[in-house]
């Protein structure tokens, strides 16, 4: 019987080693669960970027309508939660005072649509503010004009804007920049309204855009202090009856 040289032996195929797989069930098991977990942490960090980043656009913002029962005093007012311009006030229940904030025209809370107009930093435009609180005076600020305001009045009325006059307060009175602009003609409890006057060569800051203030009163015993920018001031008629009408409108009779 001839003897099989070594080499030759060495040639023949080993059963064994060929049917070994290159990569073994337990391996392609492991690496597949290391890229389905790598595959669910790039989602969730997607998720909650994304996320972070729309809450960072909203600014404390909603664009929520849940409807939330204030009460202040002796009113009880119903709000949605997207003209509510504090977190910590969307709630229903006994509150001092609640802020708010309404696009104009059209007296409408935040949205996505009117994100831009809600976010400004450096201007007021198309914003009203209202804060509503139980009044603290027996009369707003039309019934304290000729009793309180037009002793505090330094020279002459100035015409205005829209049937206006401006009178210049005195600064010895803690009303230093500021001007009252009055309804012309009225004589009983006429519209007036106070405004920061900006200082000359001064840049407009955020406080100075929202520099005209005016209080009424509405409901049993409310009182709301509203602001907007001077560059709404020849609109005054159309604001004081969009802030009335919105306000009453939201009130529980």
């Amino acid at each position: 019987m001839a003897h099989t040289p070594d080499w030759l032996t060495m040639l023949e195929p080993t059963p064994a080693l060929d049917n070994v797989p290159l990569l073994s069930p337990r391996f392609v098991w492991k690496l597949t669960a290391v890229v389905a977990v790598m595959c669910l942490v790039t989602l969730a960090i997607a998720l909650t970027g994304r996320e972070i980043g729309k809450t960072i656009l909203q600014a404390g913002n909603t664009a929520e309508t849940t409807p939330y029962e204030i009460v202040i005093g002796n009113d009880v007012l119903s709000l949605p939660a997207n003209v509510i311009r504090f977190e910590s006030q969307r709630v229903s229940g006994v509150q001092n005072a609640v802020d708010t904030y309404f696009s104009w025209p059209g007296m409408n809370g935040y949205s996505e649509a009117a994100r831009e107009i809600f976010n400004q930093t450096r201007s007021a435009d198309g914003l009203i503010f209202a804060r509503i609180a139980q009044a603290t005076m027996s009369r707003d600020m039309s019934g304290r004009f000729t009793p309180i305001y037009k002793r505090l009045t330094d020279g002459v009325p100035v015409a205005g804007p829209s049937g206006l006059d401006s009178f210049r307060l005195k600064s010895g009175a803690g009303y230093a920049n500021e001007l009252m602009y009055v309804e012309r003609g009225a004589s009983h409890q006429p519209y007036a309204i106070r405004c920061l006057v900006e200082d000359a060569g001064s840049e407009p800051d955020f406080n100075t855009r929202t520099g005209c203030q005016r209080d009424i009163s509405i409901g049993k015993d409310l009182s709301v202090t509203y602001r907007f920018s001077i560059d709404l001031l020849p609109h005054w008629r159309e604001i004081e009856r969009d802030v009335r009408n919105r306000l009453e409108t939201a009130l529980i009779r």
